[in-house]
């Protein structure tokens, strides 16, 4: 049994929904920014993590990963990654974090 079947007595997918996003998405998204992939066949192993479990909550095993996402209010997490891509590049542009590649902006 998953570490999760043996701890959690309420499987809810709202329960269970909030432990992925406790306990897993953090270590698949940590320092994002260094890490990135780039080929097809890492940035796929990545989002199966969030694509097995999504297909495993009640209610969610006839649709498929993208209408899943729709129905849980998630975003795939190349589009997470995406995102924190352009937050950081807007923060380097505004000064709020340190421009250290020295990239130039016009």
């Amino acid at each position: 049994k998953q570490w999760y079947q043996r701890r959690v007595r309420d499987r809810s997918p709202e329960v269970m929904l909030q432990l992925f996003k406790s306990l897993v998405r953090p270590i698949l998204e940590y320092c994002c920014l260094v890490w990135d992939p780039t080929k097809p066949g890492d940035i796929k192993a990545i989002e199966n993590v969030q694509r097995c479990f999504t297909r495993r909550l009640d209610g969610m095993q006839n649709l498929d990963y993208w209408a899943r996402l729709k129905a849980l209010n998630l975003m795939s997490l190349q589009r997470r990654r995406q995102r924190y891509r352009l937050i950081h590049v807007w923060k380097m542009i505004h000064g709020f974090v340190p421009n250290s590649a020295n990239l130039v902006f016009h």
